[in-house]
């Protein structure tokens, strides 16, 4: 239950800054990894993303010092467990958006992409690791994570191919018709 209340805490909070920061989301589902908030955050400004993914984990580690040393302190232990899984810097969780978005502004999409496809990878067998020698085979969700986030970026850079094809064929289209 403590949990559940700290997932929604988390994702609350998500949804607020959101809606303070006048974000424009066309919806929201939710998965099995929490709230998604389907949103066009590619012109968004970096600063608005980063309070963006930072309210989640932000909310988590303020109710962890508020709660530690009460009768509450197995909700505290949930709420710095989240924030530190939420930190990992893989897509899709608030780490890997964070980490991507800091990205986009050194490199151009591509290369963000194929980073955080390597990341994602990195941190897979990391988490292999830790379930071979330790049992704990809760890192398999952390493993579906990262692969949802492989797809996500496989998805992205192949998006970006088509549009930059599809935007080369329309202004050799317009040229040939301005010689004839």
């Amino acid at each position: 239950m403590h949990l559940l209340i700290a997932l929604a805490a988390h994702e609350t909070a998500h949804l607020l800054s959101a809606i303070l920061l006048k974000i424009k989301f066309h919806k929201v589902k939710i998965t099995l990894f929490g709230f998604n908030l389907n949103a066009d955050l590619e012109n968004l400004m970096f600063v608005k993303k980063l309070v963006l993914f930072l309210s989640g984990p932000l909310i988590n580690f303020c109710l962890y010092f508020i709660f530690v040393d009460t009768v509450y302190e197995h909700f505290a232990n949930m709420n710095i467990f989240l924030c530190i899984v939420n930190l990992i810097p893989i897509v899709p969780l608030d780490g890997g958006n964070i980490c991507k978005s800091v990205l986009e502004i050194f490199l151009d999409i591509n290369s963000v992409c194929r980073y955080m496809i390597m990341t994602n990878t990195f941190f897979i067998v990391c988490f292999m690791v830790i379930i071979y020698i330790y049992k704990n085979y809760l890192y398999f969700l952390l493993i579906v994570m990262a692969l949802k986030g492989i797809l996500e970026e496989n998805r992205c850079l192949t998006e970006k191919i088509i549009r930059n094809n599809y935007a080369v064929i329309r202004a050799g289209n317009k040229g040939r018709r301005m010689h004839r």
